[in-house]
């Protein structure tokens, strides 16, 4: 077996697999034979049906299955040997395969083509971008404290801005006036301002970052390798409609994501920080070192149990990695910090938000 590698293009490589029969007939063979060692057909014991006959049955099929996984050994050793690295997964080249006669050929040929990945230059404080300081205006302290008043009704009545609704509302925080209990009230609105702000910087600048950074992709090869890769759930007329503000956004930012975690081994995340997080998402901050090793070995089982589950698993992956990235672009980016309450917030990202929900909807259509 041998393979070769020429240039489609600055993005694209073709790889040709070449085979002979030395080396898949053996295996084919040894594959038959096992075969009539295990066949028990009408009218002959185990092991003893004639070998022509299984050729006949099982031979054709063996013999192609075989070559394609000598056709997959060779290309998968190719991309490793040669360290390419590539986008996703080669594909088979359509305009320069034929058919093979697995019967007569000496040489069986297979080509495919392979996205190679592009060279990117990511230099964060050339990327300039506004985040948000948002403090709860007195309007908006009012409409929350006539929120909880209308939420904590008795009978229909409102109860009075007293110590026992502060005490209600923030039990055993001695809260005995109106003044500190507003002073609360903001606090808690501005933990979610936060959320918020950091929401809506992310987003941001995952876009900017993609709108800015410039790079050539194999645009089609990529078209044609997502339809593939979506096992007949997207066509190519999808893929045309969805391509540039759908697919190929999705796939820069995993690019520029990429360069970043490789530059930056930090951003990776470790297991044991996503054991943490299970820790203290379900067990509060617990002083794991004053347990005793009966309870440690327990809440260690409890974690195991939860993260046994995928998609749970993923999850908080995925929240652990946006949170330590969105850390990394704030301190790298060039940032400029914008004090407001949160309906200048709300006017500052509404036409970002409003962009995104048209994107949404057109990619729905």
């Amino acid at each position: 077996m041998k393979t070769t590698q020429t240039s489609k293009g600055e993005l694209l490589a073709g790889i040709q697999v070449t085979l002979v029969k030395a080396d898949y007939e053996a295996e084919v063979k040894k594959t038959l034979n096992d075969y009539q060692r295990k066949a028990a057909l009408p009218g002959f014991r185990q092991g003893k049906v004639p070998f022509s006959m299984i050729q006949k049955m099982y031979g054709q099929s063996v013999l192609l299955e075989k070559i394609n996984q000598k056709v997959s050994e060779g290309l998968n050793n190719h991309i490793v040997e040669n360290k390419l690295d590539i986008i996703g997964y080669p594909l088979p080249d359509m305009e320069q395969s034929q058919p093979n006669d697995l019967d007569n050929q000496e040489e069986l040929n297979f080509y495919f083509e392979a996205a190679i990945k592009p060279v990117i230059n990511v230099s964060l404080k050339d990327h300039k971008i506004n985040d948000f300081n948002i403090k709860a205006s007195a309007e908006e302290i009012d409409r929350t404290i006539k929120s909880i008043q209308e939420n904590n009704k008795v009978e229909d009545k409102e109860p009075e801005l007293n110590e026992e609704l502060f005490d209600k509302i923030f039990p055993g925080q001695e809260v005995k006036d109106i003044e500190t209990f507003r002073s609360k009230v903001a606090v808690e609105m501005e933990k979610q301002y936060v959320l918020e702000a950091e929401r809506m910087f992310y987003n941001k600048a995952i876009d900017q970052l993609v709108e800015e950074i410039k790079f050539d992709l194999p645009d089609t090869f990529l078209k044609r390798w997502i339809v593939e890769n979506s096992e007949g759930k997207i066509t190519a007329e999808d893929v045309e409609k969805n391509y540039e503000n759908g697919y190929v956004k999705s796939l820069r930012w995993q690019l520029i994501e990429e360069v970043l975690v490789k530059q930056n081994p930090e951003l990776v995340i470790k297991n044991e920080e996503v054991r943490n997080f299970v820790r203290s998402m379900y067990f509060g901050h617990m002083d794991v070192e004053t347990l005793d090793e009966e309870t440690k070995k327990r809440l260690d089982d409890i974690i195991d149990a939860i993260l046994k589950d995928d998609n749970q698993r993923q999850n908080i992956n995925n929240q652990l990695a946006d949170k330590k990235l969105t850390a990394y672009l704030k301190e790298n980016m060039t940032v400029t910090m914008v004090d407001t309450d949160y309906e200048g917030f709300v006017q500052a990202v509404l036409p970002q938000v409003e962009l995104a929900k048209e994107e949404t909807e057109k990619e729905a259509e």
